[in-house]
């Protein structure tokens, strides 16, 4: 039975969507992150792929916030995305993972049959698949196995990731969707999220539900 691992990075409550910080209160800021990350854990979970999930944070507050299940926080020692991503894939490789996806924790229309499709990609066992954001980041990226290339997250890291797996010979695959593609980083970007998810059926919809700055500028942008 193969192990596969998901790994979710969260660079802390206050350092996170700093792009954010003249639209929302620190404290609205912090449930938005929070929103964020139970979307993306949602729909790991429910796509019943993963036998074990890890949401890594130089912040203990992300632990204590967030209400994460028990065995799910690893502390990250390092500094930045990439050191936190390379601990975890450590981690999962002693605990002999078949597989790594790692999501990153603001992608909150993500659903678990975009995971399934991810994983449904290619007959082969060493592979890498991405999703490339609209950025030109990397959203979610599948190593199977884990240590197959190493995370470069950054400027541009989905054509990094790219051409790493292909100079060292990997079949690689790209798989986007208007979900999987969409990330939040800026106040046009919550706006988006309202639009898209008026009902709030995201965790990330119901906590812009409640910040009326977002309702005003998402009806005066129709």
């Amino acid at each position: 039975m193969t192990k596969d691992f998901a790994i979710i990075p969260v660079k802390g409550l206050v350092e996170s969507k700093s792009r954010l910080v003249r639209s929302l209160s620190p404290e609205d800021k912090k449930k938005l992150i929070i929103a964020l990350l139970e979307d993306v854990m949602i729909a790991v979970k429910e796509s019943q792929l993963f036998s074990r999930v890890l949401v890594v944070s130089p912040d203990p507050n992300v632990e204590k916030e967030a209400n994460l299940p028990y065995g799910t926080f690893l502390h990250q020692e390092g500094q930045g995305l990439n050191a936190g991503i390379r601990q975890s894939t450590l981690f999962a490789m002693r605990e002999k993972a078949s597989s790594v996806a790692v999501l990153l924790a603001d992608i909150p229309m993500i659903e678990p049959r975009d995971l399934k499709e991810l994983y449904s990609v290619g007959g082969t066992a060493q592979k890498v698949v991405l999703t490339p954001s609209l950025k030109g980041g990397t959203n979610v990226m599948v190593r199977e196995p884990p240590n197959i290339i190493a995370p470069t997250y950054g400027r541009w890291s989905f054509s990094t990731h790219l051409r790493a797996a292909q100079k060292a010979g990997f079949a690689v695959y790209s798989v986007s969707n208007p979900r999987l593609s969409f990330d939040v980083d800026t106040l046009e970007d919550l706006i988006a999220v309202a639009r898209k998810d008026p009902h709030g059926k995201t965790r990330t919809a119901k906590c812009l539900q409640e910040m009326t700055l977002l309702h005003v500028l998402a009806r005066s942008s129709k």
